[in-house]
């Protein structure tokens, strides 16, 4: 049927455009001509073109293209080809890529249209041995995960880090002996809701356990909010300040000798993190934290020997973190860092400023 109309359709226009035509060379179908004088021919001739271009777009993705989707017959433009028509009746079947929400975990689910139903799941780790032997033999373990579940606007985060050090000395008799042991852990758990693609409010609780610093427990409950200042590709700024409360528990040594079992203090919370994707391989992180207690505590001499209180502070404690990521392959990145730890009235015989600096590799899924 379609051999007969297009034998008819050329047979007109070699009527219409004469022996002149003929001799100038092949001869050219001009759709323009066609829709003007004969348009009911035009239509069905593009009817069935664009029927045949939707079988075939079917066969290609292997399932049935419903009829009520397909677009209202609209003339073609002027040199159309097949493979054209064949590419909009796959846009017609209404079958979109699933988006790649690439690191979704370091944005706002507002950042995303529509905003994804789906439970989304991300999980990273770290870990870091160093064995020495020698005039002091010690093991240090360091290791962190971190689980990060979002639900439309809700996010939560959970981590926990883990930080031990075992070593021992030789005495004078050439024997080993165990020194003080080294114990830090933390553990936070944080659920964000998002009010707009920069904006979102956060409460949480953390944990924290340091023998180094005397600290039997500490337990942190806040919430707040915060702020995207700067979201880009490559680069992305955050503030968030919140309001909280702090109890901290002691080991037996500070009971007895501070008569101090524990201490309950409102305090206020600020936290930066900066990131820049240097490019595909490298990627840099900052993070700063201070946490700014409202209730003055006691200050204590240095003299373990004759212990007194010798004024009041209000006392402050923060963090500063650099590191600097490498991508080894798609799940697998080497990292080195830098932290910076400081604690404005630490415990008698206890540094304000810790520095570590440490390397490993880290897991992202």
């Amino acid at each position: 049927m379609m051999r007969t109309r297009m034998v008819l359709l050329t047979a007109m226009l070699l009527l219409w455009s004469g022996p002149t035509a003929a001799a100038d060379g092949p001869l050219t179908l001009d759709s323009r001509i066609l829709k003007e004088r004969h348009p009911e021919l035009y239509r069905q001739i593009y009817e069935e073109g664009r029927e045949a271009g939707r079988r075939e777009a079917e066969a290609a993705l292997g399932k049935r293209c419903p009829a009520a989707t397909m677009p209202a017959a609209l003339p073609a433009p002027s040199g159309k080809t097949e493979a054209t028509a064949v590419t909009a009746a796959v846009q017609a079947t209404g079958t979109a890529a699933k988006p790649d929400l690439g690191a979704w975990w370091d944005r706002s689910s507002l950042k995303f249209s529509p905003l994804p139903k789906q439970w989304l799941f991300h999980i990273e780790g770290s870990l870091d041995y160093k064995h020495r032997t020698g005039n002091t033999q010690s093991d240090r373990y360091n290791g962190s995960v971190t689980l990060v579940v979002r639900k439309q606007r809700f996010t939560n985060t959970f981590s926990y880090m883990i930080d031990k050090d075992f070593s021992a000395e030789l005495d004078r008799t050439g024997k080993r002996v165990n020194k003080a042991d080294s114990d830090y852990r933390s553990l936070q758990d944080a659920l964000r809701y998002d009010l707009t693609d920069r904006f979102y409010v956060e409460g949480g609780y953390m944990w924290e356990k340091d023998s180094d610093n005397y600290l039997a427990g500490r337990d942190t409950y806040y919430g707040g909010f915060g702020y995207a200042l700067i979201d880009t590709k490559r680069h992305r700024l955050g503030v968030f300040t919140a309001a909280g409360y702090e109890k901290e528990m002691y080991p037996e040594m500070i009971k007895q000798a501070m008569n101090l079992d524990h201490l309950e203090v409102g305090a206020a919370y600020f936290r930066e993190d900066y990131r820049w994707i240097i490019n595909d391989r490298f990627t840099y992180k900052q993070t700063f934290r201070i946490i700014q207690n409202l209730k003055s505590t006691d200050v204590y001499n240095n003299d373990v020997n004759n212990l007194h209180v010798i004024g009041e502070t209000k006392r402050y404690r923060w963090y500063l973190i650099n590191e600097l990521y490498f991508k080894l392959t798609n799940h697998v990145n080497w990292m080195i860092g830098y932290k910076v730890e400081f604690d404005s009235n630490p415990w008698p015989t206890v540094e304000r400023l810790d520095t570590t600096l440490k390397s490993g590799l880290q897991f992202s899924y």
